[in-house]
């Protein structure tokens, strides 16, 4: 039996539907990361768990028993804001203690859950000072320890290390899954970062406009997408779209050709129809760039060049068409140098021309 469950969870304002029939499960001490673009309805989903916000409809279990109609506190979870409410006059011992005084529980009690769980999370050294001291790092673990002091049944995070910058934000990921190895918790992790959500989650649950587009797991999601939406979505660099025509289907394989590139996809259509126009997706990180011509490779003409740290994201013209590319630092390459293009066939996925869907 899975531990949460939402079936056919529905949110609706006005006119206006913000959710749209969310089916999940998630297993006990999971990591589920709900990822998509700002607006998509993460932060609803969250409270509606929660029992900030009741669905339109729909229900949700916890262990096999229905709490869509409990309130917030008779729940047991905890759940911790993009700008979390730490109290700034308050030290970080009395944030952290703070739910556990609306519990009335003893002092002593309260100390030594206090203690364990700022030893923990690495905080102990700043519970006797006050908010304004702390660093972004410092102020979110001292949220997170609020939220985990109670023991909660679910640990809901709500873009939880958005406002921190590039590099605390990569140290705090890491630190928050060593942390969630140790303590074993159920956590639902929202985030606007496709490649935040694929590094923490045990299983994804991509939301677009509302729409669950595709609830699985990361190396799921990467190699099936369930569509072209989701593909672009979480494709990082952007990914590459031709249109592509089918040129035939062998036993084992599909041939097509795309901007004049024919490319020889290693799985069969199942529905093969010659001159059919299908959409023909591929990573910049699956592309590799030549110096000179061999088999298999397209010229063009470097048009842009991005430093991404230790990689170039090298633009190529192909016959008007923009091919982007993700190469090595040290790929010695100019703008307006003439360049060889190759695809990998295992690495390319056609999608439906009209439904985006995924074929192969």
């Amino acid at each position: 039996m899975s531990y949460l469950e939402l079936k056919g969870v529905s949110k609706t304002i006005g006119d206006r539907k913000i959710l749209e029939e969310i089916n999940i499960a998630i297993n006990k001490g999971e990591i589920a990361a709900v990822i998509g673009p700002p607006g998509s309805g993460k932060t609803t989903l969250l409270k509606i768990i929660a029992g900030l916000m009741a669905p339109t409809t729909g229900r949700i279990y916890l262990e096999g028993k229905d709490i869509t109609d409990l309130q917030p506190h008779e729940r047991g979870f905890s759940m911790v804001f993009e700008i979390p409410p730490i109290y700034p006059d308050r030290t970080g011992y009395e944030n952290i203690a703070f739910p556990l005084r609306l519990k009335k529980m003893s002092e002593d009690e309260i100390r030594k859950r206090v203690l364990s769980i700022a030893d923990l999370l690495g905080i102990k050294h700043i519970l006797d000072r006050k908010p304004s001291t702390y660093s972004g790092g410092e102020y979110q673990r001292v949220a997170l320890a609020r939220a985990l002091v109670t023991e909660p049944r679910l640990l809901l995070l709500d873009e939880p290390f958005k406002s921190l910058d590039a590099k605390i934000r990569e140290v705090m990921m890491s630190w928050m899954k060593e942390l969630h190895r140790k303590i074993k918790v159920s956590i639902i992790y929202s985030t606007h970062d496709p490649l935040e959500g694929l590094s923490i989650g045990d299983k994804i649950l991509v939301l677009l406009k509302g729409v669950q587009k595709q609830f699985t797991t990361s190396i799921e999601l990467l190699t099936k997408p369930v569509d072209l939406d989701v593909d672009e979505f979480i494709s990082i660099p952007a990914l590459n779209i031709l249109r592509g025509v089918i040129d035939r289907c062998d036993e084992n394989s599909t041939v097509i050709i795309a901007n004049n590139m024919k490319l020889m996809i290693p799985k069969r259509l199942v529905e093969c129809r010659q001159g059919d126009e299908i959409y023909v997706a591929i990573r910049p990180q699956d592309i590799k760039l030549h110096l000179t011509e061999s088999t298999g490779t397209t010229r063009g003409i470097v048009i842009n060049i991005n430093y991404m740290g230790r990689n170039q994201l090298v633009s190529i013209d192909i016959e008007g068409v923009v091919i982007r590319a993700v190469v090595e630092k040290d790929f010695k390459i100019n703008i307006s140098d003439k360049i060889f293009v190759a695809l990998d066939p295992s690495k390319v996925r056609l999608y439906d021309i009209k439904t985006k869907r995924l074929l192969i």
